[in-house]
């Protein structure tokens, strides 16, 4: 099993952070220098590694992932009560989050436990734990980390202007 914890960190117009291991040695970067259409590109200790894409749908939000410049797969959002379901159609993977988004488990298409995302609270920023028991899938999941963390931005930005519009 591999463990990282993720540090995101905010700038005004882009966001960027980085992968730690267990011995506070950073392994993994990435950055997003657009928040309007996220493109998130992933290095690992400097060598590119991969991107997620914001892709837009009428209804439903959509993130490509690449490793390399080879599209692998779109996360995609299912309709669910009470929890976060996402999966990875092409590759038959599923993620379960709970209603709070604090915490997935990612399986294959053999519904084995490849990783599990957990967010620590009372942060400024966000600070993720990763537990990943797929070796060989190492890169990818590290990508759906970073497709999963825009996607809860993205909810939590809908959220905040329906809320706002509501106000008004």
């Amino acid at each position: 099993m591999i463990k990282y914890y993720f540090k995101e960190n905010f700038h005004l117009f882009y966001a960027d952070g980085q992968l730690y291991d267990s011995n506070d040695v950073p392994v993994y970067t990435y950055e997003n220098k657009t928040l309007i259409l996220p493109e998130i590109k992933l290095r690992h200790y400097g060598e590119y590694v991969g991107k997620v894409c914001k892709n837009f749908t009428l209804f439903l939000r959509q993130y490509d992932i690449y490793l390399g410049d080879e599209f692998v797969d779109s996360l995609n959002q299912q309709f669910t009560f009470f929890h976060h379901e996402l999966s990875l159609d092409k590759l038959g993977w599923t993620i379960k989050g709970d209603i709070f988004a604090l915490d997935y488990e990612i399986y294959d298409e053999n519904d084995d436990l490849v990783a599990e995302i957990n967010q620590e609270l009372f942060r400024l920023t966000k600070r993720y734990y990763i537990n990943i028991y797929d070796e060989d899938h190492e890169q990818l999941i590290i990508l759906l980390m970073l497709a999963i963390n825009q996607y809860d931005k993205d909810s939590d930005s809908s959220a905040a202007a329906a809320s706002a519009s509501s106000n008004h």
